[in-house]
């Protein structure tokens, strides 16, 4: 009798035939009880294997996205939802969170995807955005506390869902918030926690970047996610996320570290390619703000390494 417990060595993408059976056995193993830890550690591995075969991973990630795993994984909604049509990334970013407001998107899913979702969460992609969000409340927290009246902005600030982790609001004189998109601003107003109100910077990155607000208003200055465009238009956002710092005010930058082991699956099934960073890379970037403007400046990754923070302290 075949066991659908034990992978098949030596996969090859050149080899189709093998990868198919594989892909077959892993999900046959939907069957079993307790499968779905198993059956992720086997197909993440398969999929890391598979894309250091470097000129065949187009042909192998295809070949996974044609079979019937694909169709199991999207019983979960956290690979349903990654590419759906009108999820955009903050509401992803409240499935992934737990958020209430998110709650319909796991409404009927079937016992295989119950069961992918409560491994999947686990995940350190999906770890690491949960702690990136509770980093950010606790910046703001302890910024509150040091400095009671202290006034923030967050660049692209989604649905502001790190607000509700913020213990001492009644400390913070005022949040803005630069968010683009309309319908994401309507359900940030709308999640707000009690006695927190934010003003709205209108505009975008982009144009924040090129014609920034009064210099020197700002204690903290938030960038939860760099945006994926190019060197000289990052290097122009930070610049004029720098200026509008007061002395001694700080500006926090986040950005995807170390890749996560799960990478490769992450491309084939959530059809996302992560712009992983480096440290080098990051204090590169950062080049553009004078270290004579800097009374500190310091680099380092999160706790797991695959998220890097960087802390500018305007000098004043």
């Amino acid at each position: 009798m075949h066991d659908v417990t034990t992978p098949v060595s030596g996969l090859t993408a050149a080899e189709p035939a093998l990868v198919n059976a594989e892909l077959d056995r892993l999900v046959q193993l939907a069957w079993e009880p307790g499968w779905a830890p198993q059956a992720m550690r086997q197909l993440i591995a398969l999929c890391a294997i598979l894309r250091q075969q470097t000129e065949l991973w187009p042909v192998a990630r295809a070949l996974m996205r044609a079979h019937p795993i694909h169709r199991l994984m999207c019983e979960d909604p956290l690979v349903l939802h990654a590419t759906a049509p009108g999820v955009s990334r903050p509401r992803y970013l409240d499935l992934v969170l737990g958020h209430p407001d998110a709650a319909s998107l796991s409404q009927g899913a079937s016992r295989a995807g119950r069961e992918l979702s409560g491994i999947n969460r686990a995940l350190p992609l999906f770890n690491t955005l949960r702690n990136r969000t509770a980093y950010l409340a606790s910046m703001v927290d302890a910024l509150a506390e040091m400095q009671p009246g202290a006034e923030v902005l967050t660049l692209r600030a989604g649905h502001l869902r790190e607000a509700a982790g913020v213990t001492k609001l009644r400390h913070v004189g005022r949040w803005m918030v630069l968010e683009p998109d309309n319908a994401t601003r309507a359900v940030l107003y709308r999640g707000l926690p009690a006695g927190l109100s934010v003003q709205t910077m209108r505009g975008s990155l982009r144009g924040f970047g090129r014609r920034p607000f009064r210099r020197g208003c700002f204690d903290l200055v938030c960038l939860p996610r760099m945006p994926d465009c190019p060197l000289a238009e990052q290097q122009e956002l930070l610049d004029a996320a720098f200026s509008v710092l007061k002395p001694g005010g700080r500006l926090l930058i986040c950005t995807s570290g170390r890749p996560v082991p799960e990478d490769a699956w992450i491309e084939t099934f959530l059809d996302a390619r992560i712009r992983w960073m480096g440290r080098r890379e990051l204090e590169a970037l950062l080049s553009v703000i004078p270290a004579a403007d800097c009374a500190s400046r310091s680099v380092f990754p999160s706790l797991d390494g695959h998220q890097l923070h960087a802390i500018l302290r305007r000098r004043g």
